[in-house]
């Protein structure tokens, strides 16, 4: 199949029809695509059918103009990266196409913001998981796939689609990291060779405690302390989020077990960047 470039909504509900006799995998990107989407599109070429990218600066994931506007863009370069990888069709539609100017409809999801579910960004979530159900609506994916990266993300589409009920199977696969072991990520463009640099400790530090998690030291608290105590000696880093949490709940655990994650955000300058380890 050629690589085919969607924009249009209705022109996507032609390509998915035609194709419809086929199993249909969604990978939903914003762009700045980096190897973590291409483990992602490989693993969805042996799984399914057809492979659908969708790449929308959803604005409703931003709670200020100049964040939008500094997010990384390489559209030229994306459109190779997911010819060579194979990808069967790009959906990259507008901001007009998908929230015009009469847009109202959002979704709300109760019950699961803050510490208890270890649910940052409630707004920044909100946005997504609107776009995502109307990206569900137009593609008709069989499955959807993510990294790891972000667990609150993944856990917040999960509960998306149990509660509106998509047939849609979710897949991931484990954080895709560079030589120095930091997580891939859109925005790690935006940070400078120090910043980087710096970074990298992010992960070092999550498997400290991970090794203290080991030993039988169970208090979240005394492993989150381990992580932030370090931290201060890394100016560059900021924490913003760190919780020790059921994996499959996201409910926060005053006592780790082997079927918790940490979960963490530190701003790096100006950059958020997210990592998670598992404990077990």
């Amino acid at each position: 199949m050629a690589f085919t470039i969607l924009k249009s909504i209705k022109g996507t509900y032609k390509f998915i029809n035609e194709n419809k006799n086929k199993s249909i995998a969604l990978i939903p990107t914003m762009g700045a695509l980096h190897e973590g989407h291409i483990a992602l599109i490989k693993k969805a070429k042996k799984e399914c059918g057809i492979v659908v990218v969708s790449i929308f600066l959803n604005p409703l994931q931003f709670t200020k103009a100049e964040d939008i506007e500094k997010y990384p863009q390489d559209l030229d370069n994306d459109k190779l990266m997911l010819e060579k990888s194979e990808a069967d069709a790009l959906f990259i539609p507008s901001v007009e196409e998908m929230i015009p100017d009469d847009y109202g409809t959002y979704i709300n999801m109760d019950n699961i913001y803050g510490k208890s579910h270890g649910i940052s960004r409630p707004l920044y979530y909100k946005g997504l998981v609107t776009i995502m159900a109307k990206l569900f609506n137009i593609i008709s994916p069989n499955s959807v796939y993510f990294t790891e990266h972000d667990y609150q993300k993944v856990f917040i589409v999960k509960k998306m689609i149990k509660d509106l009920g998509y047939n849609i199977s979710v897949k991931t696969i484990p954080i895709t990291r560079d030589k120095s072991m930091l997580a891939l990520s859109s925005l790690n463009s935006l940070l400078s060779d120090r910043e980087k640099e710096e970074a990298t400790i992010i992960y070092k530090l999550l498997k400290e405690a991970r090794e203290e998690f080991k030993k039988a030291s169970t208090k979240s608290s005394y492993l989150i302390d381990i992580i932030k105590n370090n931290l201060r000696a890394h100016k560059m880093l900021k924490l913003e989020f760190i919780d020790i949490v059921d994996k499959d709940t996201l409910e926060s655990m005053p006592t780790a077990t082997k079927n918790s994650i940490i979960l963490i955000s530190c701003y790096c300058g100006s950059t958020r960047l997210l990592d998670n380890i598992h404990l077990k």
